[in-house]
């Protein structure tokens, strides 16, 4: 009960923090002599609704503010998480015809040079911010481009025409899913990793990385039928392959695992305390499952 209601406390914090960050955001858009044509999606009317549709954003503020990190970057750190989440989308965006995100352009309909923008100002305002963090140095910025490099050299190993044969389990896991899961996540915390001497920070970094990874491997299980469509690797894909089990049964082992590897990241945050336990990630997990259409296997997260 204890942790729940500090978690409570903490998740409550980080939604003012957010709600703060997306307003200055909001007026930082202002500048442009095309403002009308932007609009904002930030569901964040009220802290049930954030809840829903932010989590994992608010997972990483509650983070820094566990950590300790200093009060005056706290909002910068905040709007730093907001650009990467959209600069993601808008990849996203491009590589997969859709139109999600966090911030629109209302008269561009052409999805390639609509989410390119986004992207160009996105990385204008998150290199600002960097600098004004670093006190005028670029190390911030760099490490976040050594990052998105990474990412990105992982999702071009998305595409399955490049190999002979398909790849197996480790093989996903170290150069696909190291990159566009554990990093992806955990590219949120890069820039205060610069800033701040914070042991703790680091510690709760490598249990995001794990959470990332679990995350990824949740996404190959749902979208298993759409990665087949669109020719790209996935781990689920791979496992039933290489798995001579009753399909069925393999699934099921498989989301026990993913599970497994959640509940792995998030007791390093618990060990470093962070007040979260494994009643309140099961939870968390429960959620997941539920919004991705997984509700029946919700009795492997016991």
């Amino acid at each position: 009960m204890k942790n729940h209601i500090l978690l409570g406390k903490l998740l409550l914090n980080a939604f003012k923090i957010l709600v703060k960050a997306q307003n200055d955001i909001e007026s930082d858009l202002k500048d442009f002599k095309f403002i009308n044509e932007l609009e904002t999606d930030f569901k964040n009317t009220n802290f049930k609704e954030s809840f829903k549709k932010n989590f994992f954003t608010l997972l990483i503020i509650a983070i820094l503010l566990e950590s300790r990190v200093s009060k005056k970057h706290i909002i910068s750190y905040a709007k730093i998480v907001i650009y990467l989440r959209q600069i993601v989308t808008s990849t996203d965006n491009i590589i997969d015809s859709e139109n999600k995100g966090l911030i629109f352009i209302k008269n561009l309909n052409n999805n390639i040079v609509s989410n390119s923008l986004l992207m160009l100002i996105c990385q204008n305002f998150l290199t600002k911010e960097c600098i004004e963090l670093n006190e005028g140095k670029d190390t911030a910025v760099k490490k976040i481009f050594d990052k998105i490099y990474l990412i990105a050299v992982s999702e071009s190993l998305r595409d399955k025409s490049q190999y002979s044969e398909y790849p197996i389990e480790k093989y996903i896991l170290e150069k696909i899913h190291t990159g566009i899961g554990g990093e992806l996540l955990k590219i949120s915390l890069e820039v205060p990793l610069v800033i701040e001497d914070s042991i703790k920070l680091k510690e709760y970094s490598s249990g995001i990385f794990e959470i990332g990874m679990a995350l990824q491997a949740l996404d190959d299980f749902f979208d298993i039928e759409e990665d087949e469509r669109s020719g790209k690797v996935n781990l689920l894909k791979s496992t039933l392959l290489y798995n001579k089990k009753d399909e069925e049964i393999v699934k099921e082992e498989y989301l026990k695992k993913v599970s497994e590897n959640a509940y792995n990241g998030f007791k390093i945050l618990e060990d470093n305390e962070f007040p979260i336990d494994k009643k309140e990630a099961k939870k968390v997990l429960k959620k997941l499952f539920e919004l991705r259409g997984l509700k029946e296997y919700v009795s492997i997260l016991d």
